[in-house]
């Protein structure tokens, strides 16, 4: 091979990487590695997987509130609620992934030393449906109008990582316990929360749940089981029995 067929071949078209580099200055780098040993650039995980509880909320009958209120009301309304929602995810160990507009993803990841994750995300979840109480009669009363909101959570492994580069990036979750989510929260009514059926098991003793008569959507092609959050136990002590009692 002459000297200039080799340079044509190690300068032509990028070859698959057979490891992470510095996006900065293009040097190996260990995947747990926070910042380059060469250039000291702080570095960005490009994706990982973990177990993660999904939770999706999104506004029942947006459009039509939309179209009958005057835009700035929406805006004050939406924010009101994502700012109860915001405040109680970060409460309970979570991260706000996306806003969707009229909804909001959340995730959940193990914490040490923490409840585990599909716990502590259902906990949020009915934390939130219970806190919005207040900016439900609000807006009744104000405008006329039902703001409810509705939820849903899956629980299993999700690819997390940054798509993009430099100024034009975004860190989002893929895989198929997001679509599970999102199909389970499209079946949801009113202020229901709706759990799969992995996350109903991870979260049995905390929570209490009824099946639902119908587990799909009308437009969902692919039934598939889903829980209603009946309610949350709690424990108390009967002063007069002194007895611990679950109610």
């Amino acid at each position: 091979m002459t000297m200039l067929a080799t340079a044509e071949r190690l300068t032509g078209s990028p070859k698959p990487s057979i490891g992470p580099r510095c996006e900065f200055c293009r040097q190996p780098v260990a995947s747990e590695q926070k910042f380059c040993g060469a250039c000291g650039a702080v570095l960005t995980v490009r994706c990982e997987r973990k177990q993660t509880t999904v939770l999706f909320l999104d506004v029942c009958g947006f459009t039509a509130m939309s179209e009958r209120l005057d835009p700035e009301d929406v805006r004050t309304i939406m924010d009101r609620a994502f700012d109860v929602i915001l405040d109680t995810v970060h409460a309970h160990g979570g991260s706000v992934n996306q806003f969707l507009g009229d909804g909001v993803m959340a995730l959940f990841t193990e914490i040490e030393g923490a409840e585990p994750h599909a716990v502590r995300g259902l906990r949020a979840a009915v934390a939130i449906q219970n806190d919005l109480a207040v900016v439900r009669a609000d807006v009744q009363r104000a405008h006329g109008v039902d703001f409810r909101v509705r939820a849903a959570l899956h629980t299993g492994p999700v690819t997390m990582g940054v798509i993009g580069r430099g100024l034009r990036n975004d860190y989002v979750s893929r895989g198929e316990t997001t679509n599970i989510a999102a199909r389970l929260v499209n079946m949801a009514r009113g202020e229901q929360i709706l759990v799969s059926t992995r996350t109903r098991e991870l979260t049995m003793g905390a929570f209490v749940f009824a099946a639902l008569d119908d587990g799909s959507a009308d437009s969902d092609p692919s039934p598939f089981p889903a829980w209603l959050v009946a309610w949350e136990p709690c424990d108390r002590v009967d002063a007069e029995l002194g007895l611990v009692t679950e109610v």
